[in-house]
């Protein structure tokens, strides 16, 4: 699997258990290792701070403030 796709395997909100399996911590999908985020509103690069990547959680608050400005620039 290419490490630069878009996928589960790389994002900052799964909760990886071993090579093969993992959880979105967001959606509590099982096993979401072979998914395609392209789509996916919540996929999220890890992010490194003092040099340890930060929590599926911390990820899913960057992430959820992320999107909900977004959603407040278009409302007038």
């Amino acid at each position: 699997m290419n490490k630069n796709m878009k996928n589960c395997s790389n994002c900052g909100i799964a909760i990886k258990h071993d090579e093969d399996s993992l959880d979105c911590f967001k959606f509590g999908k099982k096993n979401a290792s072979i998914v395609d985020t392209e789509k996916c509103d919540y996929y999220t690069k890890v992010i490194y701070e003092d040099g340890e990547a930060m929590t599926p959680l911390q990820h899913l608050l960057l992430k959820e403030q992320e999107l909900k400005s977004r959603k407040m620039k278009g409302v007038i």
